[in-house]
C-alpha cells in the first residue's frame, strides 16, 4: 500500500474549509475559516499486527496501514468538536459492527433479502462521525477488500473505493464533491455563536 498521498496531505500547513452559515433558505453572506486538523494514534504493536495479520490473512492492505497508523480522525474541527472521518484501530471494530448492526434488526425476513450477500463475513472499521453511516469491508467472496458506505437513509451500501487505498485516496482528494459530501454531515464552529458553518472551499499554505 503507497501511503504517500495519505502522507503528503497530512504534511500539508494551516488547512482550512471557508465555511457559509447553515442558514434557511438561503446562507448568509457572512464566512468563517474553519481551520483543520487531522488526528491519529500510534501504530499498532508488532504483536497486534500479527494477530491482525492471523485473522485477516486476505487483506494484507489492513495490516499495512496499522503498521503505521492507528485511528485516523479527518477534517476536525480546531474549536469545536465535529469531524467528517473516521478510521478506527481494530479494538474498535466490534463496537462499530454492534452500532450499524443495530440499523438491521427491525428488518423483517423479505427485507433482510435485499442485503448484501456479503454481510455475512465483514467488519466495520470506520464509521461517519454522529451520522449513523458506517464503513464496511467484506473479507471474503467477490467483494472482499472493497470499502462499502452504509447510508442509513434508505439502507444504501455504497461502493467507496475497490480497496482500502482507493479509499483513502478518495477522502483525501478535496475536490467539489468531497466538499459536497463532508458539508451534508459534518458542522464546524466559530466558538462565540450557535451557527452551525458548513465546508464551502479548501485552502492549504503551499510550501514556496
Amino acid at each position: 500500500m503507497d501511503f504517500s498521498q495519505l502522507d503528503n496531505f497530512l504534511a500539508r500547513k494551516n488547512q482550512r474549509f471557508i465555511c457559509i452559515d447553515n442558514g434557511w433558505p438561503e446562507p448568509g453572506p457572512e464566512r468563517h475559516i474553519a481551520m483543520l486538523a487531522h488526528n491519529y494514534t500510534d501504530p499498532l504493536s508488532a504483536d497486534e499486527l500479527a494477530l491482525l495479520k492471523e485473522q485477516i490473512p486476505a487483506i494484507p492492505e489492513l495490516a499495512a496501514f496499522y503498521s503505521r497508523y492507528g485511528s485516523l480522525s479527518l477534517y476536525c474541527d480546531t474549536i469545536g468538536e465535529d469531524f467528517a472521518f473516521y478510521i478506527a484501530e481494530p479494538d474498535e471494530w466490534a463496537e462499530l459492527k454492534i452500532y450499524f448492526e443495530g440499523w438491521l434488526e427491525h428488518l423483517d425476513d423479505d427485507e433482510r433479502d435485499f442485503l448484501p450477500e456479503w454481510l455475512d463475513d465483514y467488519i466495520v472499521f470506520g464509521e461517519v462521525p454522529r451520522s449513523g453511516n458506517y464503513y464496511l469491508m467484506p473479507l471474503s467472496g467477490t467483494e472482499a477488500g472493497k470499502v462499502f458506505l452504509f447510508d442509513h437513509d434508505g439502507f444504501e451500501f455504497t461502493e467507496e473505493g475497490h480497496d482500502l487505498a482507493a479509499f483513502i485516496s478518495k477522502i483525501t482528494t478535496v475536490n467539489d464533491a468531497l466538499i459536497n459530501e463532508i458539508l451534508s454531515h459534518t458542522r464546524y464552529s466559530d466558538g462565540k455563536t450557535d451557527t452551525q458553518w458548513l465546508a464551502n472551499s479548501y485552502a492549504f499554505d503551499a510550501d514556496n
